[in-house]
């Protein structure tokens, strides 16, 4: 399962000294970015790192035909290209996306006469072409590919797990809210203040403006830190995402030089300290390179059907259980994965959203996780009748009937957490839906 690179040979917490312990640790939980702005204060500042930086060029990935005439800096579509490398796209998925991103204007936005003259150059039916920009609007920032401001408010809420029905009426009012203000929701869909003011608070808060025009200074997103990839039946390899940061190594030639010089006892102390804070930074990185490894491996084991489109169930999983299997410290655990991504066959996952609880059960052979729950309440709920909502109890029913025996207090639970309103909430909007 994992790529082997002599870079991320492991090294023991053991080996190392309390004060330097710490800064592994510290060094174990920043997250993608912050490692990287870290990185680039030392190298500036230790005149024996030395630097490879990555050329957006993915081994496992075809990605010639999008790296063709990227200039030296990098624009956002330069940033949009070396996305898409992950969503293994197709040769000529490629060319369409090339085009489409191409295609949109300033704010993101695609339009009806592009996928025309797609579908008309490159021979392909129009609702062929919408699969392919679901795909493409899983890029950051999300509301990308989108047809409208409507559209893009709602793939982002999507993309940060905050859309529910509210929000839909919410976004389909907008016009109305312009002209009338807020109190004609209130009194057209029996939203109250606080609801009402939660929501626009989520749509204020999810960043849905960005300038495609902007060069890759001004746009910054989280390159994921780890990759899974589908190599041959039930086989996942797993690497570190070499592509997010340079690769580091200190130049011993140079200080060896530099001690063999005549200098001061102050100069030959500077160059001892910097030698010595490199071959710490790169033991550090291959510290955290190597428990992100080990976790990620042992939480791919349980979750490898669901992670290969299998089930679309994941196992329960914890840190506390994690941490046991590897005989590691739980805080060690947490401290690995915590604002750590991973893009997998299922698409790009916070690694915590990887662990989901164990739902206690009256039936003890039956392990199941709150996840799979509230996915098979969401899809209960999507496919309701909607002039006669599921109650929670029945939603409890159904979920007996599946040999999953829980409360009714549970449902109502995992339902609020996931925003969804009461079956008599639901009814009543349904009605004022059908009013309009």
């Amino acid at each position: 399962m994992e790529k082997r690179n002599d870079i991320y040979l492991s090294t023991s917490p053991r080996a190392l000294t309390p004060p330097s312990l710490q800064y592994s640790l510290r060094i174990l939980e920043m997250s993608g970015l912050e490692l990287c702005e870290h990185l680039q204060e030392c190298i500036e500042e230790n005149p024996f790192l030395e630097a490879e930086w990555p050329v957006n060029n993915f081994s496992s990935f075809d990605n010639s035909q999008f790296l063709e005439n990227i200039a030296e800096k990098n624009t956002f579509h330069d940033e949009i290209y070396s996305q898409m490398l992950f969503l293994k796209l197709n040769d000529k998925e490629k060319e369409i996306a090339q085009i489409l991103l191409d295609g949109i204007n300033e704010n993101g936005y695609l339009n009806n006469d592009l996928l025309k003259y797609v579908s008309r150059e490159k021979d392909i039916p129009y609702f062929e072409i919408l699969p392919l920009i679901k795909k493409l609007q899983q890029v950051s920032p999300s509301g990308l590919f989108s047809f409208n401001l409507k559209d893009k408010i709602r793939i982002t809420l999507e993309a940060h797990n905050k859309y529910n029905r509210n929000h839909g009426i919410l976004i389909e009012n907008l016009e109305n809210i312009s002209k009338h203000g807020l109190l004609y929701l209130k009194n057209k869909c029996g939203f109250n203040d606080e609801q009402l003011s939660q929501m626009i608070s989520e749509i204020n808060n999810i960043g849905i403006n960005f300038n495609t025009n902007a060069e890759s200074n001004d746009f910054i997103y989280e390159v994921p830190d780890l990759i899974i990839e589908i190599k041959a039946k039930d086989d996942l390899e797993l690497c570190i995402n070499d592509e997010a940061r340079p690769q580091i190594s200190a130049n011993k030639c140079l200080y060896e030089k530099t001690i063999a010089n005549r200098c001061s006892q102050n100069d030959k102390k500077y160059a001892n300290d910097k030698f010595s804070s490199a071959e710490l930074l790169i033991k550090s990185l291959n510290y955290r390179n190597s428990t992100l490894l080990k976790i990620m491996r042992e939480i791919a084991h349980h979750q490898q059907d669901f992670l290969e489109g299998k089930s679309d169930h994941m196992y329960p999983l914890s840190v506390k259980s994690i941490a046991s299997s590897l005989i590691m410290h739980e805080s060690t655990a947490h401290r690995a994965i915590s604002e750590k991504t991973v893009v997998t066959p299922r698409g790009t996952f916070d690694i915590k959203a990887l662990l989901p609880k164990e739902v206690k059960t009256t039936d003890c052979e039956n392990v199941v996780s709150d996840y799979s729950i509230k996915e098979y309440m969401k899809t209960l709920i999507n496919n309701e009748p909607k002039d006669n909502p599921y109650s929670d109890d029945h939603i409890v029913s159904c979920l007996n009937s599946r040999g999953i025996n829980i409360s009714r207090r549970t449902v109502s639970k995992y339902r609020n957490a996931m925003e969804i309103p009461t079956s008599h909430q639901r009814t009543r909007l349904h009605k004022i839906l059908m009013a309009k």
